[in-house]
């Protein structure tokens, strides 16, 4: 029996990990990745050297803690560094970074919740180009002066349109931010969306983007990190008939 095969839209650098999982899993992953990402070492740098003081680093994902390290890699080591989820914070460990907050919830908004009142507190913000703008709000309302600075791009890569419609049609498609759902839904085309299968999201927030985009979420992984995703996906596809 030929295994269901799952559509995996990372980056390419971040794909094989999950890759593995799902095979380890039963299944046949089909990598199509739908962002290509361009790190920003100079801008980090920057923002930097221009703050060398600040009280909070705030941390929203694995690719914002790898442009810290190879942007400002001694910067910041005494503050308190917060991660919104295990999948972040294990990333910032394995780079050499002490974690002391991580939210129960893998949430931008729950991370500044579990950060209570940050009044007169400094907040650098690493982010991505398309990070949702609730996010610095929220850091804003608590109280924070917010030292943002875009550490990372996500760009479509050439031919995603193309390499996309000869993918499908996969039993399962997965989903690992809230970017990526943007792009898939610019590159799908809209006739074809039953192609993309059952929908898992790592966490409630990339859920929430896709389900606003008009994309079905069937599974959103609990806990939130990829084997959550990989084991979500295998109760979608391998369940029992009811």
């Amino acid at each position: 029996m030929t295994p269901p095969r799952v559509l995996v839209t990372r980056a390419l650098p971040d794909a094989p990990p999950l890759a593995r999982a799902l095979i380890d899993g039963g299944l046949q992953p089909v990598l199509v990745p739908m962002l290509e990402r361009r790190f920003c070492p100079e801008a980090v740098a920057d923002v930097a050297r221009a703050h060398p003081k600040v009280d909070v680093v705030f941390v929203t994902s694995p690719a914002a803690a790898e442009a810290l390290a190879i942007g400002a890699p001694s910067a910041w080591r005494d503050a308190t560094w917060a991660a919104v989820g295990p999948t972040t914070e294990r990333r910032l460990r394995m780079l050499g970074y002490a974690v002391a907050v991580v939210p129960a919830k893998a949430t931008a908004l729950d991370l500044v919740a579990a950060l209570g009142d940050l009044s007169g507190q400094v907040v650098a913000w690493p982010r991505g180009d398309l990070a949702s703008e609730s996010t610095g709000a929220g850091l804003l309302g608590s109280g924070a002066t917010v030292v943002d600075v875009v550490a990372y791009e996500n760009v479509a890569p050439h031919g995603i349109v193309a390499r996309l419609a000869g993918a499908l049609p996969v039993a399962a498609t997965t989903l690992m931010s809230g970017s990526a759902a943007e792009r898939l839904v610019a590159a799908l085309d809209p006739e074809r969306v039953a192609e993309i299968g059952k929908v898992v999201c790592i966490g409630p927030s990339t859920a929430e983007v896709a389900r606003k985009l008009g994309l079905p979420v069937d599974a959103v992984a609990s806990p939130h990190t990829m084997p959550g995703v990989v084991e979500a996906t295998r109760r979608l596809l391998f369940r029992p008939p009811s």
